[in-house]
């Protein structure tokens, strides 16, 4: 079999099971089981694909057809330019993530030469160790509540060779947190809980803890607005990535007594997702 034909076909088996973008997802599948580049794979339509490496295929295609995330087959997610290992113990990370580590990057070029960060609700550590690949002198401590989610963003950083330069903590709110910090940037949990049954098979495969904010979903966004101040240097930014509707609402709710510099930036669809307060 040929590797343009195994494509078609693929992509044909996808589109029939409802999954969303077929092509790229057949695509980086057979790459991966032929161990070459995706760009490779496009640009040679005749490769061959070898019976070991179709069997390897066809089990992954099941799965991808079965709903499993792609980033969960493949055992690991690329985060703008770092590679970070990524399976069911935390949420894959999104590209309006990849937004919100950019302005966490933009606030932190202007704040000396040894700054510090936390990532509250670090999941795989994308944020945090992305902040900490840019940075080398960033202070970086990495809260996250699921101990199965520590270990996995453990092993991510010592990959990335940041074991020294990180502190994990076991967190579900800022109480064991100790410091205080220039920036505390995080993307918790917002979905509200009844929304939830009803999110496509592929979300509801990810960790529920990571996706589940509570009655509205505010839950642990009220939590840090409450208790950040007392973890922020003066001076020091808390950032959040929120869904939809939530960013404006959280903005108003942010004391100009506590607050400065109170924004929300729109993510590329042009929506309000994230919000910026400098601690006064």
């Amino acid at each position: 079999m040929k590797a343009g034909k195994t494509l078609i076909d693929a992509v044909a088996r996808l589109n029939s099971r409802g999954v969303d973008e077929p092509g790229p997802n057949a695509q980086w599948l057979l790459a991966d089981a032929l161990g070459v580049a995706r760009l490779q794979l496009l640009a040679e339509p005749d490769l061959p694909v070898p019976a070991s490496a179709m069997k390897e295929f066809e089990k992954n295609l099941a799965l991808k057809e079965q709903g499993l995330p792609l980033a969960y087959i493949l055992g690991w997610h690329d985060f703008r330019d770092i590679r970070l290992k990524v399976d069911k113990r935390v949420l894959v990370p999104r590209p309006e993530t990849e937004e919100l580590a950019g302005i966490a990057a933009d606030f932190l070029r202007g704040r000396g030469n040894a700054p510090s960060a936390l990532d509250y609700g670090a999941g795989s550590g994308a944020i945090g160790l992305w902040l900490a690949v840019k940075f080398p002198c960033l202070r970086l401590t990495a809260a996250e509540k699921s101990a199965r989610a520590i270990a996995c963003a453990r092993l991510n950083a010592a990959n990335l060779g940041l074991a020294a330069r990180v502190k994990f903590v076991r967190a579900s709110t800022l109480a064991p947190v100790r410091g205080r910090f220039d920036l505390i940037v995080s993307n918790p949990p917002y979905i509200p809980s009844r929304v939830i049954p009803g999110l496509s098979p592929e979300v509801l495969s990810e960790p529920r803890m990571a996706l589940d904010g509570g009655g509205d979903g505010l839950d642990v966004v009220r939590m840090l607005l409450s208790k950040a101040p007392s973890r922020l240097k003066p001076g020091g930014a808390l950032i959040l990535e929120l869904g939809g509707t939530q960013a404006p609402k959280m903005l108003a709710a942010m004391s100009p007594k506590v607050w400065k510099e109170k924004r929300t930036f729109r993510d590329f669809n042009g929506i309000e997702r994230f919000v910026f307060g400098v601690r006064i």
